[in-house]
């Protein structure tokens, strides 16, 4: 007995993906993250990575079956990785000079 999951992407992209029975869903995660595809933004830790199914958010340490998720059947899961945390090259400098406030007067 296993499970058959079809991972899908924000972008509709795919992965299928076969576990064995009683696996949690922390297991699920490190191995999606060992066959994480190429052409995606790395995922470092399983906490960076986010699994929805039934319109719940899957707990680590629950099992697939817990959760009550069909055996021998194809599944559909969504995965929703962490978005890379963008770094900044150089810090904003702040002016150190006072802005000059102008004034005009419109006539009409």
């Amino acid at each position: 007995m296993e499970y058959q999951i079809k991972f899908l992407f924000a972008d509709a992209s795919t992965i299928e993906k076969t576990f064995n029975s009683n696996i949690s869903v922390a297991e699920a995660k490190t191995q999606l993250i060992e066959a994480w595809p190429a052409e995606k933004d790395k995922i470092s830790s399983i906490n960076d990575l986010k699994m929805i199914y039934n319109g719940k958010l899957l707990e680590n340490a629950k099992t697939f079956e817990e959760l009550k998720v069909p055996m021998n059947q194809q599944v559909i899961m969504h995965l929703q990785p962490k978005p890379p945390v963008a770094k900044l090259q150089q810090p904003v400098v702040t002016p150190t000079k006072p802005i000059e406030q102008t004034r005009c007067c419109i006539i009409l």
